[in-house]
């Protein structure tokens, strides 16, 4: 599958229209594509237009670059904001003002217009063949897979468009010219509401698993799991408290589907498990220039000699406090964080705090630096082996518990569901008798050390803002101890306190504002240009 979708998709890019969605309220230029119209006209066709549409995760076309979306950007946005990682990179650096929640982060942060425009890209190529696949003569069922996989990956963009902005502008149908016309920012009720209806009728016609040269394609497993996670991300923008039971119903039909936890954490992430039963949706890499994953760049250490030829950065790297709160028998730290690793010479290197600047002798220049989606064998960023899991089955057993909880409390089900991961993790079970809040923020605490540098990271924050606020303006209370042992010479830590609710959602981007005059700003982010609704 991997081969075959990825050297289809960058021949069907050319066939989409323009690669970018809302051409109102973004500068584009046309380009050359060869017309839908005339493109449509098989089976073939069809499935490389789908397989087009995979591929904006990592290609998004439209002269965006690759580190503008899953590559690098998305992942920035999502896991910086924890009290988890951190850049090394200076307060006032351009990574760091998202780390830090700084005062200069403002609506015209490159990253966010980065993200904004990749998913909407996404969402153009999926609306393509959403609206174009029905009429092409072909068998009738996997026609209907074709459109249910594009309905997936549009509500999958969308998805951290709403998790990311709140509300944004809706585009359902392909974009074909450029039009001046601005389109208004639909509410956040009525962008989730979308998001699920996408979902529920992918869930209704995807198979429950592909064969193997169709591995890596959406599955009902993958509808039904964002779909139950988007029921529950909804609740914090929306009130609709009456989704938590829909996400719990959805995700008791993905438990039923024959998912189960793999006993190797740690190969989940490094490419040599990449069709494990745990794994329900993953981004598909090879280890070809274009065609693979971007990661290791950003999160492979500093070090001398290098152990990464293409050039490591190390900016994402463990935050000293999470990283020394793992139970000591907790497997997850070694599969999450590079803790040993040899050099080019052969000596072993183990990861070791020390008062001072890092030395070569226990580290490098930068660390601990995260191990998942590593690949120190690929010749640069952009020819990475191992796939980006999306969404897995420990995401759902920990959400089940979650949503079970606001619905009936912490009963033995919801326990059971914990208690299964913590297994896996070798930690013992769960304190027992706790209280419906004091369990929710276990739930969200055993999130942290599972799913770390996932992408949920940002999303949890939001749905439990009151826990994750109060642990980050901890973390920021300990800024001299930080400084006493450093990540890197550079690192000066932003103090924010107290954590202003604007940050329950990120600004829209100012290009965009400026581009579309009927986009609404998000509250706290007034710009001068995108206002506030009201204001």
């Amino acid at each position: 599958m991997k081969n075959r979708l990825r050297s289809i998709a960058l021949l069907a890019a050319v066939a989409m229209p323009l690669a970018a969605c809302g051409d109102d309220f973004l500068q584009e230029t046309p380009a050359d594509f060869v017309a839908p119209q005339t493109f449509y006209k098989t089976s073939g066709d069809a499935i490389a237009a789908v397989n087009a549409a995979y591929a904006t995760f990592i290609t998004p076309g439209n002269g965006i670059g690759s580190s503008d979306y899953m590559g690098r950007n998305l992942w920035m946005l999502l896991e910086y904001p924890t009290e988890v990682v951190t850049s090394r990179l200076s307060a006032a650096n351009e990574r760091s003002l998202v780390d830090n929640y700084h005062t200069q982060f403002t609506s015209a942060h490159p990253y966010l217009l980065g993200v904004w425009r990749a998913a909407y890209s996404g969402i153009n190529r999926a609306n393509s063949v959403i609206a174009r696949v029905p009429a092409v003569e072909m068998d009738a069922t996997r026609k209907n897979q074709i459109v249910g996989e594009a309905k997936f990956l549009r509500a999958l963009h969308y998805y951290y468009l709403a998790g990311l902005f709140g509300g944004v502008p809706l585009a359902l149908e392909e974009t074909q010219t450029i039009s001046s016309e601005g389109t208004p920012r639909a509410t956040a009720a009525e962008t989730w509401a979308q998001i699920q209806k996408d979902l529920t009728e992918a869930a209704a016609v995807l198979p429950a698993s592909w064969g193997a040269s169709d591995y890596g394609r959406a599955t009902k497993g993958a509808a039904l799991t964002l779909l139950g996670k988007a029921y529950m991300q909804s609740i914090a923008q929306t009130g609709q408290t009456a989704n938590w039971q829909k996400a719990v119903d959805a995700f008791a039909q993905v438990r039923g589907l024959g998912y189960t936890l793999d006993p190797n954490y740690g190969t989940l992430f490094d490419g040599t498990n990449e069709r494990s039963t745990e794994i329900i949706f993953a981004i598909q890499n090879i280890r070809v220039d274009g065609y693979g994953g971007r990661f290791t760049e950003w999160f492979s250490p500093i070090t001398n000699p290098a152990i990464y030829q293409g050039g490591a950065q190390n900016q994402f790297q463990a935050e000293r406090a999470f990283y020394d709160s793992y139970n000591a028998a907790d497997i997850r730290k070694a599969g999450t964080w590079l803790t040993t690793f040899n050099r080019p010479n052969g000596t072993q290197v183990t990861w070791a705090w020390t008062s001072g600047i890092q030395t070569t002798a226990n580290y490098g220049s930068t660390g601990p630096a995260v191990k998942k989606y590593l690949d120190l064998a690929s010749a640069d960023g952009g020819a990475e082996e191992p796939d980006v899991v999306l969404l897995r089955y420990a995401d759902v057993l920990l959400s089940s518990a979650e949503a079970i909880n606001e619905v009936s409390g912490p009963t033995a089900e919801a326990y059971g569901y914990v208690n299964l991961v913590r297994a896996r993790a070798k930690v013992p079970n769960l304190t027992a008798g706790l209280s419906k809040d004091a369990f929710r923020d276990s739930v969200y605490l055993e999130r942290r050390f599972e799913l770390a540098l996932e992408g949920h990271g940002l999303l949890d924050n939001r749905r439990n803002w009151a826990w994750s606020k109060a642990r980050l303006e901890t973390s920021m209370t300990s800024i001299s101890t930080k400084n006493a042992n450093p990540f890197s010479s550079s690192t000066t830590k932003f103090d924010a306190r107290p954590l202003n609710d604007k940050w329950k959602l990120y600004p829209i981007p100012l290009a965009a504002c400026e581009v579309n005059k009927a986009l609404a700003q998000n509250p706290g982010w007034d710009d001068g240009i995108c206002k506030p609704a009201g204001s």
